[in-house]
């Protein structure tokens, strides 16, 4: 099993309406899939982690990179994982900046260096903290 973090520029003017479409997706096709995760949006900005398969996350992250409602899709960090930590949500999502969380401010400045798997497991306990506040 994976864990695949990536970001990229939302489409100008995407209406809460079309997130809402993204998320109605995915929270239908993932399961199927075996993926799991969480979207963070916010401004012009998406953040989404993928876990469950090797296969079935990279197969999904090549369908996304087709998706038109964004754009400039980077892989911060991919990593094997032993278990999942956002299984409860086929797909969590959090409405925020992304940029205000420090965890994410970390990756990013570092994303084309290695990522301690530390750092990188501590800002998905962070997402994990956010879905179950607001739960």
């Amino acid at each position: 099993m994976i864990r695949l973090l990536y970001f990229s520029h939302a489409m100008p003017g995407l209406s809460d309406d079309q997130v809402r479409n993204i998320l109605q997706s995915s929270r239908k096709n993932n399961p199927v899939i075996g993926v799991t995760g969480v979207l963070i949006y916010g401004g012009d900005m998406f953040m989404q982690v993928l876990e469950g398969p090797e296969q079935a996350v990279l197969r999904l992250y090549v369908k996304l990179l087709d998706d038109r409602r964004h754009s400039n899709s980077q892989i911060v960090q991919m990593s094997y994982a032993k278990e999942r930590m956002f299984q409860n949500w086929s797909m969590g999502v959090i409405k925020t900046n992304p940029l205000k969380f420090e965890h994410i401010k970390k990756l990013l400045d570092h994303r084309l260096e290695a990522v301690h798997a530390e750092v990188f497991a501590e800002t998905m306990r962070e997402f994990v903290k956010q879905l179950n506040a607001e739960h």
